[in-house]
């Protein structure tokens, strides 16, 4: 059994703030040493019922966060960007299951961890019109190869999102956000020793979750936070404009819409905040 670990760092335990998440923010260094450390914990648990195989995407920014010499050597780590499938990149039909860790709610979610939906530049993004966040678009990834999500941690509102997508999946709220900007953080080692522990439970007893699939053609629709971001995402062949903020694109399966998605939050990122 394989699994893949998608990590992002917004909803570690004891990170709260831009200072955390930024690279340039001065506790930068302490949130990526936290990551780290919940990351490995579900490494631990992963192997510890029987695992033979873990691979662990580091998903946040440009996926250099992890202290690579510090990760469990067991385990095969993604890093760098651009990747064709971002924070999914490597999943394939060989994985029994994926864990997403360190995850935040989708942009727009009140008492919840630093949202935002891959970028702040975007108030919403529907799948066939199914709004999603990061857990929703790389659950749907996962599920194009067959791949359940059974476990993830994150902050509470991460947790409610991901037991509404998917019902069944095994969660962990390592903290509890007061609005954007702050939580209530469990200590760090009780973080860690509880994500080793339900990563080890969803290894050994899987929950019964159902790959979350989008069969046939997936239609995309993003809301831009400006005008100007509808502009550019407009951009992309085959993008239709429909309103002021809103753009949809129709992908011939749900990896080519994820991959329009990707370009065009990127091209979003252009737009200067005013």
């Amino acid at each position: 059994m394989k699994i893949y670990i998608s990590a992002d760092i917004e909803g570690v335990g004891g990170v709260a703030r831009h200072e955390h998440s930024r690279v340039d923010g001065r506790e930068y260094p302490l949130a990526r040493r936290l990551m780290t450390n919940e990351v490995n914990a579900a490494i631990r648990g992963a192997f510890g019922a029987g695992a033979l195989g873990v691979t662990v995407a580091d998903s946040h920014n440009v996926g250099l966060n992890l202290l690579p010499e510090e990760l469990d050597e067991r385990a095969r780590l993604v890093m760098g960007s651009p990747r064709p499938l971002s924070m999914m990149h490597g999943i394939d039909e060989s994985f029994a299951a994926a864990f997403f860790v360190g995850y935040h709610a989708m942009g727009g979610t009140m008492n919840a961890s630093i949202v935002h939906t891959f970028t702040g530049r975007l108030q919403e993004v529907r799948l066939n019109g199914v709004k999603v966040g990061e857990i929703g678009l790389n659950a749907a990834l996962a599920g194009h190869f067959g791949v359940p999500v059974t476990f993830v941690a994150g902050d509470l509102a991460a947790c409610r999102e991901a037991e509404r997508l998917l019902p069944g999946v095994r969660t962990l709220a390592v903290k509890e956000a007061i609005g954007a900007y702050a939580a209530v953080c469990e200590h760090p080692a009780r973080c860690c020793r509880a994500i080793e522990a339900a990563a080890r439970e969803a290894v050994a007893n899987p929950p019964k979750v159902e790959p979350l699939v989008f069969a046939g053609e997936v239609e995309l629709t993003v809301r831009c936070t400006t005008a100007s971001g509808a502009d550019r995402a407009g951009m992309i062949p085959r993008a239709r404009r429909l309103d002021d903020l809103t753009v949809s694109y129709v992908g011939a399966d749900v990896v080519e819409a994820f991959q329009a998605f990707n370009t065009m939050s990127c091209l979003v990122e252009l737009v200067p905040f005013i």
